[in-house]
Formats: C-alpha cells, sequence, structure tokens
C-alpha cells in the first residue's frame, strides 16, 4: 500500500502539482474542462469562509425534471442515506473566517459533493455594456449522499484587478419563472471574490440533479481583464457549514488579453457503466466497465485511465477491503484478467486505481472492463466512483495534455445475506442486482451510454489485447488533491 506522501508524489511529477481532470455533465460545446486543483490549504481560505445564513426559499415550486432551467422544489431526505459527515478541517483560517454578516457559523469541512458546473461561458468574453449573457449553473449530485440546506454559489474573481460590486449584476430564475436578484457576498475571507448565493434546498436528494438559469451583466466602465469565474456551493446545518468543491473557469472581458498558461485541453469522454445499487460485502464480483469515447477528437499516442473509489460518508476503509481486476495486458504481455492495486491515504475515503492505458485513435470508442469485490468486513455504507483520464505520462510529455473526468456513480456496499450462492464469479453485477446505467444519453462530456460485460470496443479493438495494467498515477492524483486540499478544482478552456 502506498501512503499519502506517496500519492502526493506522484501528482507532484505529473503536473508539477496535484492534478484533477475532469469533465461536467453540463459544459457548453466551446468550454471544454479541464480541472487543475489547488491543494494549498492557505490559498483556499477564500473559498472556506463562513457565508451568512442560507435564506430558504420562501416559495414551494414543483419538483423540477433534469435537466430543468430552474430550482427544484425540497425534497424529503433519504432516511437509508447517512447524514454528510463534515471532512478534516483543512485549513485553520477557513474555520475562523467571517462573512460581512459577522455570524459566528465554523466552516468545519468539505462535501465530497455535489459538483457544480457553469455551461455558456462565452468563448470571445463577456460584454462590458450592461448587456445579460445567460449561463446555466448545474448542481449534480448523482453520485453522492442527500446534503441538506445546500446552496449554490456563482463568484467573480478578477485577474490583475478587481471589480467593484456596482459594476456586476447576476440574476436567477426561480420555478415561477420569474428572475430574482442574487445574494452578493463579500469579506475578508473572499479576498477580492464577489460571491453570489441563489436558491436555498432543503435537502438536495441522494442522486438528483438540476439546473439554474442565471443571467450575469457586467456594466460599461468595467475594466478589460481576465477573471475566473467559480461555481460552488455550501450546505449549512445549525452553525456549521460545509462546503463542496468549487470549479474554476477562465473567463475575460471582450478585449482582454488572457496570458495564463493552459497545458490541458478536453480529453476523451469517460462514462461508467455498470455499477448496481448494492455490492454485498464478501460477495462475487461485480462487473464494470468505463466507456471511452473519443468522437471528434485526435489520436493520443496513450492515454491512462483511472478509478476513484471515495466514501461519501467518510467512513474509513483499508485498501486491503478493496479488490479489482481489470482485463488487460500485463506487464509480460499476457491478456486476461489481472489484479490491479488499490492504493490509498491516511485517512482512509479515498482509493486510488489505475485501471490501464494504451493509444487511442481519433474517434475510437472502446470500454476499459474492470471487476470489483468487497471483503466481508468491509464497512457497509455509500461509495462514489469516478473515472479519471490523462495522455500525461510524465514530465516529459509534451503539451497540451488530454484530461477527462467521468461523472461519479454512487451505489451501497451491503451485509451479505445467507443465500448468496457460490463464491465463484458471476456474470451480472452482484449476482443479478439491477445495474444503474447512464440514461441521459450525450450529454456534455459524460458520453454516451455503452453496454458493458464483456463488451469489446466499438471499433473492433479489444482492450484487453491493446492495453496494458496500470498507468500513470492519475488515480493517485486526483485523490492526493482532493484530500491534502479542500477539493477546489480548476476548469479551463482548451
Amino acid at each position: 500500500m502506498k501512503s499519502f506522501k506517496r500519492m502526493a508524489a506522484v501528482a507532484a511529477v505529473a503536473v508539477a502539482g496535484p492534478t484533477i481532470l475532469t469533465a461536467t455533465p453540463a459544459m457548453a460545446a466551446d468550454q471544454p474542462a479541464v480541472i487543475v486543483p489547488d491543494v494549498a490549504p492557505k490559498d483556499d481560505a477564500a473559498d472556506a469562509g463562513t457565508p451568512p445564513p442560507a435564506v430558504p426559499d420562501v416559495q414551494t415550486p414543483a419538483p423540477v425534471p433534469v435537466p430543468a432551467p430552474a430550482v427544484p422544489a425540497p425534497a424529503v431526505p433519504d432516511v437509508q442515506a447517512p447524514a454528510p459527515q463534515p471532512a478534516p478541517v483543512a485549513d485553520k483560517a477557513a474555520k475562523n473566517a467571517k462573512s460581512d454578516d459577522a455570524q459566528d457559523a465554523e466552516s468545519d469541512g468539505i462535501l465530497m459533493g455535489p459538483d457544480v458546473t457553469v455551461a455558456g461561458i462565452p468563448k470571445n468574453g463577456f460584454k462590458a455594456d450592461g448587456s445579460w449573457t445567460p449561463l446555466q449553473v448545474t448542481v449534480d449530485n448523482g453520485g453522492y449522499l442527500a446534503v441538506p440546506n445546500y446552496t449554490p454559489t456563482l463568484s467573480v474573481d478578477g485577474y490583475g484587478g478587481t471589480f467593484k460590486p456596482s459594476q456586476v449584476k447576476v440574476e436567477w430564475k426561480t420555478t415561477g419563472g420569474t428572475w430574482q436578484s442574487a445574494k452578493l457576498t463579500q469579506g475578508e475571507a473572499f479576498g477580492s471574490s464577489l460571491r453570489y448565493d441563489f436558491g436555498t434546498d432543503a435537502s438536495l436528494a441522494k442522486g438528483s440533479s438540476y439546473t439554474v438559469d442565471v443571467r450575469i451583466a457586467f456594466a460599461a466602465g468595467t475594466t478589460v481583464m481576465p477573471f475566473d469565474l467559480v461555481s460552488a456551493g455550501y450546505s449549512r446545518v445549525g452553525n456549521h457549514v460545509n462546503y463542496s468543491p468549487s470549479a474554476w473557469y477562465n473567463a475575460t472581458i471582450v478585449g482582454a488579453v488572457d496570458d495564463r498558461e493552459n497545458p490541458f485541453v478536453e480529453g476523451p469522454a469517460l462514462t461508467v457503466n455498470g455499477v448496481p445499487e448494492t455490492i454485498k460485502a464478501g460477495g462475487d464480483w461485480t462487473n464494470l466497465s468505463v466507456r471511452v469515447d473519443n468522437a471528434g477528437k485526435e489520436a493520443l499516442k496513450g492515454f491512462n485511465v483511472g478509478l476513484v473509489l471515495a466514501r461519501p460518508d467518510w467512513v474509513k476503509m483499508k485498501p486491503s477491503q478493496i479488490k479489482v481486476e481489470v482485463l488487460s495486458k500485463d506487464k509480460n504481455g499476457k491478456a486476461g484478467w489481472h489484479e490491479a492495486e488499490v492504493w490509498s491515504e491516511e485517512e482512509g475515503v479515498f482509493f486510488g486505481i489505475d485501471l490501464a492505458g494504451g493509444p487511442v485513435a481519433a474517434g475510437q470508442s472502446f470500454d476499459v472492463q474492470f471487476r470489483i469485490r468487497f471483503a466481508a468486513d468491509a464497512p457497509l455504507g455509500a461509495v462514489s466512483l469516478v473515472s479519471w483520464g490523462s495522455s500525461q505520462v510524465g514530465p516529459d510529455t509534451p503539451t497540451p495534455w488530454a484530461d477527462s473526468r467521468s461523472r461519479a456513480r454512487l451505489t451501497t456496499i451491503v451485509a451479505a445475506s445467507t443465500n448468496t450462492g457460490g463464491n465463484g464469479n458471476q456474470p451480472n453485477p452482484n449476482g443479478g442486482a439491477k445495474p444503474i446505467t447512464d440514461t441521459t444519453g450525450n450529454t456534455g462530456n459524460t458520453g454516451t451510454t455503452g453496454a458493458t460485460g464483456g463488451e469489446l470496443a466499438a471499433t473492433g479493438s479489444d482492450p484487453a489485447t491493446t492495453w496494458a495494467l496500470g498507468g500513470a498515477g492519475v488515480a493517485l492524483a486526483m485523490g492526493a488533491a482532493l484530500v491534502a486540499g479542500t477539493g477546489r478544482r480548476r476548469r479551463t478552456t482548451a
């Protein structure tokens, strides 16, 4: 088992700093996503400041279908899902930070989800003439547990300058179809950022997603400069506030020269398929796959796919309680099922598995097949699965690097029943449990749904004979970044 220090080292070697590679569930076509998180707690003070008390939406709207351009009605909490637990405090300054409302709430941790993303960022910049630019903010809790009193946020932070509150207007559309001004939050904890809150959901249900229509306007006379557009969110329960990972996008005012280095481009779309609703502790193999869809993209000489397994309930596990095998070649070139090493950090809630790697042809799509089982003594509870990918194989890899991330998938480890059958491998997940598959089709960067359980590549190239076991620390880099930092992620344009 590799230590957390080893994970951080792998991440640092890979990109001269821990790297998270991701695609969003609802990104605009002109805004491919690549994530590079900041893991230095000091830099996260602005993200982790204490906001004012979240004010629930006084309306009682009806549930909104996905994706719906509105905030859904408060949902009944999933009584089967454990209440989200705060992560270890990543930054002492964050705990002591105060908002402009001078409340005594404590920023005492982070949430693993939901993922809050933005679509519609104009490639050529935002106009500074007072006109509205429409955006869509998606709150995706598909791979995570229920979250109480959740408020999505959007922030602007000038690069080389600052915005005045009078120069920026942000509004969001209610379920009634009316536009409402977003609440502006400022304060020392947020630095030069202007943060806008909109729509508190009394209970963001497990597995739910929704989209909010947002519009933003910059007044005439606004400084022409690059800036960061940051999507995030927080959950307030009593006197405690927990934050979900934030996504930082490079944006500009029209006419600005953006000299920020961006070595990343959007890689193949990744989708984790076949994830069942439950997996029995001590049960047989569960067959899964990662769909690699390079449609519309250039060939890659090398691309590595990894898996991150996380406990959103913050229940600790041991790597020895997780077994993963990949259909691929081993180091001797022998094709078949080969065991993949499961790495973890000291907290025992994030686990990285490098699945396989190899060349990807232009427009090629195929499945990387793997299977997973949990030991009989594995702690019961929720498990999130996310696939990560990168063409980055070392410090000498030429830029730009192609990076990818799948949507999170959620399953639950349950106790084995007395009639589990034999101990041999079973062709169906969990010996017949209903799998959860992506029914959203080709949405943003999530790719298309692919069949699982023995399917070969759509192009006729079998990953079992063309791809080699293991990658280049892709999964470990993600795990190290999430644990070392506060979940802050950067998304930049291609």
